[in-house]
């Protein structure tokens, strides 16, 4: 296959990969009664997010959760404002263990954004206290072959999902995963996109927190104040 039959093939399968995500998010908005999805036009917004993000996005979006990508959004377009550097979300979350009863750790993000945040985690020992990330999507099941593993209520774990978005600049992850360790928190899992029109998105699960998400969030503030985002491209 020469290259450029290949380079159609690949955008062909991305493209397709987009469009699957965002129509199961746009039947889920509509089935669960999310006004916003009925708005005139609200369609076509939701798919220019969708083909202006990585085609891996549509692979590690949650597609049963659409008011995450809502959310994603919106975070997105609050970061056009330079004075919002970088702007963030953060939800409770409950992540299970993994087949053998332990937290795997993820990275998720371009070749260079995976080589930034893991030398950073690394440096600031908040890899979390099962190992090394991996950098590969995290997938967890509850069934190993033909053993069912039975998950106990009190095996899941309180966790947060933190989401930033910013314009895009040169080690901007690595600041976030700083971020992240100053406060104390471990990354579970880390998914970092760049979009076509020049900006950054990235969502983590962390644990480690005990406290309301309210103290959470306002440590996150702390954090960005004390930091500079503004550094050149």
């Amino acid at each position: 296959m020469v290259a450029g039959e290949s380079a159609r093939w690949a955008h062909a399968r991305d493209q397709r990969d987009k469009l699957e995500a965002y129509t199961e998010v746009l039947r889920r908005l509509h089935a669960g009664g999310c006004q916003e999805a009925h708005a005139a036009g609200f369609s076509d917004q939701l798919w220019l997010h969708f083909d202006r993000m990585p085609a891996r996005y549509a692979l590690d979006v949650n597609v049963e959760r659409g008011e995450d990508v809502l959310m994603h959004k919106r975070l997105l377009k609050l970061a056009e404002d330079p004075a919002n550097q970088p702007v963030f979300d953060i939800r409770p979350v409950q992540v299970s263990p993994n087949v053998n009863g332990n937290l795997n750790e993820s990275v998720d993000s371009d070749s260079a954004m995976a080589d930034d945040v893991q030398s950073s985690l690394n440096q600031s020992g908040k890899v979390g206290n099962h190992g090394r990330l991996n950098l590969q999507a995290n997938r967890q099941n509850v069934e190993d072959g033909d053993n069912a593993v039975q998950l106990d209520a009190q095996v899941w774990r309180p966790m947060h999902a933190i989401t930033f978005s910013a314009l895009d600049r040169r080690k901007l992850l690595s600041k976030v995963t700083a971020l992240l360790a100053g406060i104390e928190v471990d990354i579970h899992e880390a998914h970092a996109f760049s979009t076509e029109d020049g900006f950054f998105l990235a969502f983590f699960i962390v644990h480690g927190w005990h406290s309301e998400v309210e103290d959470l969030r306002k440590e996150v503030e702390k954090g960005i104040l004390s930091m500079k985002w503004t550094s050149s491209p």
